[in-house]
């Protein structure tokens, strides 16, 4: 059973071989890796001159600059051949196990996904971890899915493959889960972190605009679930996504208010009361 990989590479030149080197690195040797270029550069040249071609490497292009990793992963989609699928960023990877773990769960359930351990990319060391998750595997309804405080990348079975929604770029990975989870039921999560999420002070989330723009997207998001299309979900999951979006709205706003005191405050620490 072969895992697509979908690696949206925008301005990317400095960290993709390491993501692809953690691919390289799995247990589990059956996988495809779909490299998008999003930036018009070419990723295959940059892959060739550090002696890491591969038959399982795909390259293709949005033909855009800076789209969007939305975008950028539906293009992804649209090359893939796998059986599974699942995500990395190009500037994360994965622990060698990841796929070796998460396969069984996904064949079995649909879907399956991991926690993430949060790394300073300055300092490469660790963060610590979100506090309230517990140490078993959990079977995730959508409502104790929007209880949590950090991001799910799950692997799922290509039969529940939904493009991500165009035009939605803050916190488009939960919109994706959320989908994903009204789909299946309930999403396996098991307590090993085995994706490694490397934290920029210049990305896109911790820039100074962050705040805003999260608060504008929860608040747009919430209109569309209460009296719009509401994403297609069924009348439960709307009502879970709902509650769901305005918790994590609260959440936001507390946290620029926070900031506003101590700007060098991270999310991460203010959620684990730091």
């Amino acid at each position: 059973m072969t895992t697509s990989v979908i690696i949206p590479a925008y301005r990317a030149q400095d960290c993709l071989v390491r993501a692809l080197a953690s691919l390289r690195a799995q247990t589990i040797t059956d996988w495809q890796a779909v490299i998008v270029s999003d930036d018009g550069f070419d990723y295959r040249a940059l892959v060739d001159a550090a002696g890491m071609l591969d038959g399982r490497l795909v390259f293709v292009s949005t033909g855009r600059i800076g789209s969007g990793c939305h975008h950028a992963r539906n293009v992804g989609l649209g090359a893939m051949t796998g059986d599974t699928v699942s995500w990395l960023d190009a500037d994360d990877e994965w622990l060698p196990q990841r796929l070796e773990t998460l396969l069984p769960l996904a064949r079995q359930h649909g879907a399956a996904a991991d926690l993430l351990q949060c790394v300073d990319e300055q300092t490469g060391q660790p963060l610590p971890p979100s506090q309230g998750l517990e140490t078993g595997l959990q079977h995730l309804d959508l409502a104790a899915f929007m209880q949590l405080d950090q991001p799910l990348v799950p692997l799922f079975l290509r039969e529940h493959v939904q493009e991500r929604i165009e035009g939605a770029e803050m916190a488009e990975d939960v919109l994706a889960n959320i989908r994903l989870i009204d789909r299946i039921g309930t999403l396996p999560l098991v307590p090993q972190q085995l994706y490694r999420y490397f934290i920029r002070a210049s990305s896109l989330a911790h820039s100074e605009q962050a705040e805003d723009r999260f608060d504008q997207a929860y608040a747009d998001y919430m209109a569309r679930l209460d009296h719009g299309d509401g994403f297609g979900l069924g009348p439960a999951s709307r009502r879970a996504a709902l509650a769901g979006f305005a918790r994590k709205r609260a959440l936001n706003q507390a946290y620029a208010e926070a900031r506003r005191a101590k700007p060098a405050l991270t999310f991460q620490d203010f959620v684990n009361g730091v």
